[in-house]
């Protein structure tokens, strides 16, 4: 079973598919308690469904694209759940903080925004986000020998851009240019 918080349909702000129309699949639980963390839905309730279940109620959206996302999508084994969803055509994408890689090993794209820098998997995954502020050490960040895509995301406030953070962001990947921003880009555009 899934322990689901809720389904969307919306714009990807973030990453690679910045832009892309997606459904959107939040399950519940975290195995962190980050203080800037702006999705509590995770924390509260959900409801259980069966993979089946959730599909069907993914077939009504006209995208093809799915997000997996939190909480954390890599407490559980959710890979039979990602093959449900690619026996239907969906490419399915897994925000995860790297908890456990190979419970989500099955997604087309893993995005991997690694919350102790001490200690960074380098493979199983897609791409890093790395979220940072004006406080964040960054060095580990700088030294981080990968050919995989770096994305620097500015510490937000829960409903709307941090300015501070996000000028911080802009002129470090200005500096560093083999960083990427990615700037949540729905809270610009103002929906969920």
């Amino acid at each position: 079973m899934l322990r689901v918080v809720e389904i969307f349909y919306s714009i990807q702000g973030e990453g690679s598919f910045s832009g892309c129309p997606c459904v959107f699949v939040r399950l519940h639980g975290c195995n962190l308690d980050c203080s800037w963390c702006d999705e509590p839905l995770h924390k509260g309730s959900y409801e259980s469904f069966t993979s089946k279940e959730v599909v069907e109620k993914i077939l009504k959206f006209p995208t093809k694209y799915i997000v997996i996302t939190g909480g954390e999508p890599s407490l559980n084994n959710i890979n039979d759940f990602i093959d449900a969803l690619h026996v239907e055509g969906y490419h399915v994408a897994v925000e995860t903080n790297g908890y456990r890689l190979a419970n989500i090993k099955n997604a087309d794209h893993i995005t991997y925004s690694p919350k102790d820098w001490d200690a960074l998997h380098v493979e199983g995954f897609s791409e890093y986000k790395f979220v940072v502020g004006v406080d964040s050490k960054i060095e580990k960040i700088l030294n981080l020998k990968t050919k995989k895509t770096i994305y620097i995301q500015p510490i937000n406030f829960k409903d709307r851009v941090n300015k501070k953070n996000t000028d911080f962001c802009i002129e470090l990947v200005k500096k560093y240019p083999h960083l990427r921003l990615s700037v949540q880009l729905h809270k610009y555009l103002g929906v969920e």
